[in-house]
């Protein structure tokens, strides 16, 4: 019985440890139309994001994104370059911070808003104020995390630049 556990757990870890070998790279030269970022001097000491018009084995013509003139950039020039491999979002991220924080934020009013009823019911007292306003916080600030976490962002892989 030992021995059919441990073959499972290794017949579920080798695709994990096959899939942890490869580290994405991008590779030189970088496709023509490429969204790249690019640090160097020759743009002063901004990374500056735009798209190939083309590379060769010692120049780069870029195109930076808010203007319409390209520039050529020798390699040597290029202190980095990263390639976007697409885009990704922060919701989930942004909902338990928004969760976190709106849960926090909201039992502190609940409690420093609360005022005992001497001639109510009050049957849940100052610990229920804490819970309502905790509930009502944590969901205002999850969706409010989710929405500033929707903002699309570019995920940039590490171009090796040839002569660097």
């Amino acid at each position: 019985m030992r021995f059919i556990r441990t073959l499972c757990t290794a017949a579920l870890l080798v695709p994990t440890l096959a899939l942890a070998q490869n580290t994405p790279s991008g590779s030189w030269p970088v496709a023509v139309g490429s969204r790249v970022r690019i640090l160097s001097p020759v743009f002063g000491d901004r990374a500056q994001t735009g798209s190939v018009i083309s590379a060769t084995s010692d120049t780069l013509v870029f195109m930076p994104a808010k203007t319409s003139n390209s520039t050529a950039i020798s390699t040597p020039n290029i202190v980095r370059l990263d390639v976007s491999s697409g885009t990704h979002s922060n919701k989930l991220k942004g909902a338990l911070l928004g969760l976190v924080l709106g849960a926090g934020v909201g039992a502190a009013i609940g409690s420093a808003t609360y005022k005992p009823c001497s001639n109510c019911f009050d049957i849940l007292g100052r610990g229920g104020a804490i819970a309502a306003g905790s509930v009502v916080g944590g969901l205002v600030g999850t969706t409010g995390g989710m929405i500033i976490g929707s903002r699309q962002s570019d995920t940039w892989v590490p171009v090796p630049v040839p002569g660097r």
